[in-house]
């Protein structure tokens, strides 16, 4: 056992441990804050801080903010990334250009069983495989992350369309010159329908103008 330290008892209510055990275990959530769920979980299991550091590999900064943001505000004051919140991650456009052609393979062209990649599984698959791709700064991206790399191509993998509708963008307008076409051809038809009849035409099986 570590030396004595001398932070208060944290005294969490059933709801508050069950969702700091959701949340340390998590893999969706934002790296940084499954880790912040930990130091306040261990906080209260009995470990003081030197030993909270080693089991949760953070600075002991860290560590002493989370507890005292805890202690003092409550347990979603502690959870709170306020003490890194001015620092945003570094995402390179090398790091886009390899995030947007992954988004538009489908899972199962990787070996999975999924058709459609979810938010979640798209960046796990991200996290997984960043470091291998030459993509450090991925390692740890969270959904979020990945969903603003993939904004300026506006792609959302998770909805059906992106994969089962291959649209021609002016489809619309070419149906519109087609109906015309036919519009035309019948008004042309109808209007030399009582011109024949007067000079005994009529129209035989073939849709010819025939005369008796």
């Amino acid at each position: 056992m570590a030396g004595k330290f001398r932070l208060p008892v944290l005294k969490l209510t059933v709801a508050e441990k069950a969702r700091l055990d959701s949340l340390r275990r998590s893999r969706s959530e934002p790296v940084r804050k499954a880790e912040r769920a930990k130091i306040p979980w261990h906080y209260h299991a009995g470990l003081n801080p030197t030993e909270i550091k080693a089991t949760v590999n953070v600075s002991r900064v860290t560590v002493h903010h989370c507890l005292r943001e805890a202690l003092a505000m409550g347990l979603e004051a502690g959870l709170k990334d306020a003490f890194h919140r001015h620092k945003e991650p570094l995402i390179a456009r090398a790091d886009q250009a390899w995030v947007v052609p992954l988004a538009c393979t489908k899972p199962n062209e990787l070996g999975y069983v999924a058709e459609l990649w979810t938010r979640r599984a798209l960046a796990a698959q991200v996290r997984q495989h960043a470091a291998d791709a030459a993509h450090p700064d991925l390692a740890r991206a969270a959904q979020s992350t990945v969903q603003k790399l993939l904004a300026p191509e506006q792609l959302q993998p998770h909805k059906v369309k992106y994969y089962l509708e291959k649209r021609d963008p002016e489809l619309a307008t070419k149906m519109k010159e087609v109906l015309l076409v036919y519009q035309e051809v019948l008004v042309q038809n109808r209007a030399a329908e009582p011109a024949a009849a007067s000079r005994g035409w009529w129209r035989c099986a073939g849709g010819h103008h025939c005369l008796d």
